[in-house]
């Protein structure tokens, strides 16, 4: 995987050619207020214009132990010979620009002065090697750390896909038997009518943009569908109560939120009681964060445990992945016979993908 853009590291070229230039720069600037030392000032920049060319051959030698993944104990090795030998090179230069061009009456070529004369660009080119490895290092450990973000992404992803698929058959299943209670007493007409609304309820959670969330709206349009099916079963015994504030309605929610939490309340609250019982569903805007309450009547538990089925653990799952610590999730019993439901997200507008596609071309320039 390629690291992105807003985290690429400049080119070899842009950091060889900045970097020299910088160098170049400070050199002069330090030379320049003292007229008595004009001819150093010459010699040092003649000496980073030779380490700058005797960079480029020592550059192809690192990007060649770089490549191969050379332990470091021989580059070490190697780079040490090979900037000894270029420094030998520079060196022997210097020491005759000196001699012919800088001072000639003070200097002249001797052979045996290029060793001390060689320390200088060794040193030099040996600085240069350890920011090489120094900004290749860096730059693979950023490339391994988007590498392990877009892994994490990819993970989070299929977990996300397959909490959301989970939600259809668990959904299915419990439909599918009511159905097929109402054909066992021969209430043909019924099931009709609650086929009919599977049919409906099914084609809107299936129709997916590729978000993991949607409009509030969208929500709610989807849970009044499964309310119908349930209101066909159990007719008066289920009474609905929705609060929602209209300017909520375009805020973003994970898919298929409220279904799961409704579904719960009615199958494993109102419906065990005999005399039914109210749904209370509500929205509202808390400070930042949108919130989200179910409340329904149940039969007092007394005592005994709640489980967590599919429809809530799968909730609390997929609530994790999106907001992380940002979101708070709760479930009340302390009264004897209401169950209380609150989520409180952070509150932001719904996006859909391909609006936010759009948006990125228009940035871009794309037409």
């Amino acid at each position: 995987m390629k690291i992105s853009e807003e985290h690429r590291l400049p080119s070899f070229w842009q950091l060889q050619v900045g970097g020299w230039a910088v160098y170049f720069c400070v050199v002069l600037l330090s030379y320049l207020p003292s007229k008595e030392l004009r001819g150093d000032m010459l010699y040092r920049l003649v000496f980073c214009g030779v380490c700058f060319l005797a960079s480029f051959p020592l550059h192809i030698v690192c990007r060649r132990l770089w490549r191969r993944q050379t332990p470091w104990v021989s580059v070490l090795r190697v780079i040490a010979l090979t900037c000894y030998l270029l420094g030998l090179i520079c060196g022997t230069i210097l020491l005759w620009i000196e001699a012919k061009y800088l001072m000639p009456q003070w200097e002249k070529f001797q052979w045996p002065y290029i060793f001390a004369n060689a320390l200088s660009p060794t040193f030099m080119l040996a600085l240069w090697s350890a920011l090489y490895f120094g900004i290749k290092h860096y730059g693979a450990q950023s490339e391994e750390r988007a590498r392990l973000l877009r892994l994490e992404s990819l993970v989070h992803q299929a977990e996300l896909k397959a909490l959301q698929y989970q939600i259809h058959p668990h959904f299915l299943f419990n439909t599918l038997n009511s159905i097929s209670t109402l054909v066992y007493e021969r209430d043909t007409a019924t099931a009709n009518r609650m086929i009919a609304r599977l049919a409906d309820f099914f084609r809107a959670t299936l129709d997916n943009e590729g978000s993991y969330e949607s409009p509030l709206r969208d929500e709610l349009d989807i849970t009044r569908l499964y309310l119908e099916i349930e209101k066909t079963r159990l007719g008066e015994r289920l009474t609905v109560i929705e609060e929602t504030d209209s300017a909520l309605l375009e805020s973003g929610v994970p898919r298929l939120l409220l279904q799961p939490l409704v579904e719960n309340a009615v199958r494993h609250g109102i419906a065990k009681r005999r005399e039914g019982g109210e749904l209370f569903i509500a929205a509202f805007r808390e400070n930042e964060n949108l919130v989200i309450q179910v409340r329904n009547q149940l039969v007092p538990l007394n005592g005994k445990p709640c489980t967590y089925g599919i429809g809530l653990t799968n909730i609390r799952t997929r609530l994790q992945q999106l907001y992380g610590d940002a979101h708070q999730f709760s479930i009340d019993f302390s009264a004897e016979d209401v169950c209380k439901v609150m989520i409180r997200i952070p509150f932001h507008t719904y996006v859909a993908p391909m609006e936010t596609v759009g948006a990125k071309n228009i940035e871009n320039g794309a037409p």
